[in-house]
C-alpha cells in the first residue's frame, strides 16, 4: 500500500515538473499541447497552418482555416511512470458568414488511481482535470486575423492531511493575433497569443494560480515545387506568472515537409531549462490527409536523462474538415 501511495504522488509531482509549472501554477491540462501535428514540431503552433486544435495555441488561426473541422486527439501521458494517465482533447470549429469564425474545445486529463492513506485509514480515487472553452475569430484583412477564447477549467489538489482531493474551478481568457502573406512563390506567418488569463483556484486553505502565457513565433514555407513545400519554424512560450519566468521560458524548432498536400514528415527540437522541468526532447511525426479526413502521429524521444519520464509519449490527432 506504502508502495503505491508514493509511486503516484512521486508520478503526480514529475508531471507537474515535466510540464514546467510550479505547484502553485495548476491545471496541468492547460500545460500539455493536445495533438499529433503539433507536437511532432516541438509543440509549435502558434504560428502554423490553422488547423482544427488551433485553440490551444492561437484562436486567432480559425480565420483561415476553411469552412470548418473536427479533431480527437489522445495521448498516453508518461507510460514509464504510470499506466493509466491520459490526455483526450476534442475540438472543432465553423465559419459563420464571409469573416467570422467560433470555435469550441474540450480538454480531460485521467490523472488515474490514487490511493491517499495515513496507515489507519485509506481513501481511492480517479481525479481529472478538464477544460472547456468556446472562442471568436475574425479575419480583418487577407493577411491579419484577431481572436479570443474563453474557458472554465477544473484543478484537483490533493491533501495529505485530511486524505482528501479536492477540486477548484476557475475562468480563463485568451486573445491571439495572427499575420500570413506572399513572399513570391513562398509563404510567411507570424503569432501571437496570451493564454490562460483568468481567476484563480480556491482549493480552501490554498489559493493557486493559472498557468498564464505569452507564445510568440514564425513559420516560413518554401514552395520548392507544384508538390513539394517544406516549412521551418521558431517558437517562445514565456510564463507571465510565478517567479523566474525567463528562466521557465520554453522553445521550440521545427519543421514540416509536405508532399502533395497528402503526406507529411515533421520534425522538431524543444527545449527547457534543466532546473525548470528538464524536458528538452526531440520530436518526430508523420501525417496523412485523404479527402476530408486527416491522421497525424508523434513521437518524442527526450534528450536529458533527466526527462526520461517521457520516453515512449506519442500523440495521435484524426480530424476531418468541411469543404
Amino acid at each position: 500500500m506504502v508502495k503505491i501511495i508514493l509511486q503516484k504522488i512521486y508520478t503526480m509531482s514529475v508531471c507537474v515538473l515535466l510540464t514546467g509549472v510550479s505547484f502553485g501554477q495548476l491545471p496541468t491540462v492547460l500545460t500539455l499541447a493536445p495533438d499529433g501535428r503539433s507536437t511532432g514540431m516541438a509543440d509549435m503552433g502558434v504560428a502554423t497552418s490553422a488547423d482544427a486544435t488551433s485553440q490551444y495555441f492561437n484562436v486567432s488561426k480559425y480565420a483561415f482555416a476553411g469552412k470548418g473541422g473536427l479533431s480527437l486527439s489522445y495521448a498516453p501521458w508518461m507510460r514509464k511512470l504510470s499506466s493509466d494517465m491520459n490526455v483526450l482533447h476534442l475540438a472543432g470549429f465553423g465559419q459563420i458568414g464571409d469573416n467570422n469564425y467560433i470555435s469550441g474545445a474540450v480538454s480531460y486529463f485521467s490523472i488515474g488511481d490514487i490511493t491517499l492513506s495515513d496507515g489507519a485509514s485509506a481513501v481511492t480515487s480517479n481525479p481529472a482535470e478538464w477544460a472547456a472553452g468556446l472562442g471568436y475569430s475574425r479575419r480583418l484583412t487577407p493577411y491579419l486575423s484577431l481572436g479570443v477564447a474563453f474557458r472554465y477549467v477544473s484543478a484537483v489538489h490533493a491533501d495529505l492531511n485530511v486524505l482528501n482531493i479536492m477540486s477548484a474551478g476557475a475562468f480563463a481568457a485568451d486573445v491571439g493575433a495572427y499575420f500570413q502573406h506572399a513572399v513570391g512563390k513562398d509563404h510567411i506567418s507570424a503569432g501571437l497569443s496570451v493564454t490562460n488569463v483568468g481567476t484563480q483556484f480556491d482549493f480552501g486553505s490554498e489559493k493557486v494560480s493559472l498557468p498564464a502565457a505569452l507564445r510568440l513565433g514564425t513559420f516560413y514555407t518554401f514552395n520548392l515545387a507544384p508538390e513539394h513545400a517544406l516549412g521551418l519554424g521558431a517558437e517562445g512560450n514565456l510564463p507571465l506568472t510565478g517567479d523566474n519566468a525567463l528562466d521557465r521560458t520554453t522553445v521550440g524548432f521545427g519543421t514540416e515537409y509536405t508532399w502533395n498536400n497528402f503526406l507529411m514528415a515533421r520534425a522538431g527540437y524543444f527545449y527547457s531549462n534543466k532546473n525548470y522541468g528538464d524536458r528538452s526532447h526531440l520530436s518526430f511525426g508523420v501525417g496523412g490527409r485523404y479527402k476530408i479526413f486527416a491522421l497525424d502521429v508523434s513521437y518524442w524521444l527526450p534528450s536529458s536523462s533527466n526527462s526520461t519520464a517521457l520516453s515512449n509519449t506519442f500523440h495521435v490527432t484524426l480530424s476531418c474538415f468541411f469543404e
